[in-house]
């Protein structure tokens, strides 16, 4: 008999709920402030959004320049025009100005006040969250940390690994002070080709990854010599199970910063999503769903329902008129030796392909694990790179 050990089927109590994990403003590197970033989220039908500026919290006060011009290059600089637009949405007094030492500077709204404004019970909400930034030698290393309670400084550490794991290990002793229930996630893996699939294999704590991130230098498809996100995932989810550890979700993000030019090379809003099942739309709930893997990730794709028992694994598309899917149903199997080199190639190989809707696969009893993958023959309207279609992943069970 087939035992599943990770994701538990969704409950008729529970609705799905559209939010981005990762998300950046002027408080760091973005390109608006932060209530035209909060008011794009709400206004596409988003349900949450996760404030994850680099090594700040939105809580502090802080003033930035007011520029008559942008000059381009980076950072983004605050503009005039920019200032003018939000008083036009917003109104004169929502903004605070002042003139220091001949320059026009604004203040950056801070989390609690954006909360008032744009928060509503079961409809948006805000999660305050970080992205912990930080290097061994020249390998950039990001961690996001999901609705901190308090600033978490990067770790540092001897190596790739110990870096990573030393900030995850931040977040999990901040969650057992305080009570809070926070999730940390190791962002876009492939971005200046920082981490290995064998870099992400020992994570100890939260075991989440970007399997998707909408910037436009993050390398998701891979290259000839580098594997895409996606099969670092069947590299990492295979090595795990072996090892006896629990397995890697694999989230889709925006990690946007560009909210007035949306074009290829820009890191747009919209890109790349979670979609969570949950029984309130409140924080705790989002992090609990998150942690038992009731979620999937999604360029586009809707699901209706995923269902998992012992015998079968069904997935259920919104269809879009005249649109075609393709679900892959993918995994390891057991009967072979993964640290053999020879092997390297079987893993994470598409177990079955269908093109029905619902969705089914049925277990065999060879499986170390199944995901899927649903593609649909559309193309994205703002895509991370020029071809992109509609998809969805979802996470994995764990067969043994």
């Amino acid at each position: 008999m087939l035992l599943i050990i990770s994701n538990c089927n969704n409950s008729d109590t529970e609705q799905w709920y559209k939010g981005n994990l990762h998300t950046h403003t002027f408080w760091s590197d973005g390109d608006a402030p932060p209530e035209i970033t909060v008011d794009w989220y709400k206004t596409n039908g988003y349900d949450f959004l996760a404030l994850s500026d680099h090594n700040i919290l939105s809580t502090i006060e802080k003033w930035i320049k007011v520029h008559d011009t942008d000059p381009g290059g980076w950072p983004p600089v605050m503009t005039k025009e920019k200032l003018k637009d939000i008083q036009n949405r917003f109104g004169f007094d929502w903004i605070k100005t002042r003139t220091k030492n001949d320059t026009l500077e604004m203040q950056l709204t801070t989390l609690d006040k954006l909360k008032i404004k744009f928060e509503s019970a079961n409809e948006f909400l805000l999660i305050q969250s970080e992205e912990i930034s930080d290097v061994y030698e020249e390998t950039p290393i990001h961690i996001n940390a999901t609705n901190i309670a308090e600033f978490i400084p990067p770790q540092g550490g001897n190596s790739v690994f110990d870096v990573l794991q030393r900030n995850i290990n931040a977040v999990r002793e901040q969650r057992e002070k305080t009570g809070q229930s926070m999730i940390a996630h190791i962002n876009h893996p492939n971005y200046e080709w920082a981490l290995l699939s064998e870099h992400l294999i020992n994570i100890e704590g939260d075991s989440f990854f970007e399997v998707y991130n909408g910037h436009p230098l993050v390398n998701n498809w891979g290259n000839n010599e580098k594997p895409s996100t996606d099969k670092m995932w069947d590299i990492v989810l295979t090595m795990r199970i072996l090892k006896d550890l629990p397995p890697m979700y694999g989230l889709a993000v925006d990690d946007a910063h560009a909210y007035y030019n949306y074009k290829i090379g820009k890191a747009n809003p919209g890109r790349g999503w979670v979609m969570v099942k949950a029984k309130e739309l409140d924080a705790d709930n989002i992090v609990l769903s998150l942690e038992s893997g009731n979620f999937y990730s999604s360029t586009g794709v809707v699901l209706k329902d995923i269902k998992k028992n012992n015998q079968s694994y069904l997935i259920h598309i919104i269809e879009k008129p005249g649109i075609r899917y393709k679900t892959q149903f993918i995994g390891s199997i057991n009967n072979m030796n993964y640290l053999d080199e020879k092997n390297i190639n079987k893993i994470g190989n598409i177990l079955f392909e269908t093109d029905s809707n619902p969705a089914k696969y049925n277990f065999t009893g060879e499986e170390m694990y199944v995901r899927a993958k649903i593609v649909s023959d559309k193309f994205q309207d703002n895509p991370y790179s020029e071809g992109d279609l509609e998809m969805a992943w979802t996470q994995p069970i764990v067969l043994k």
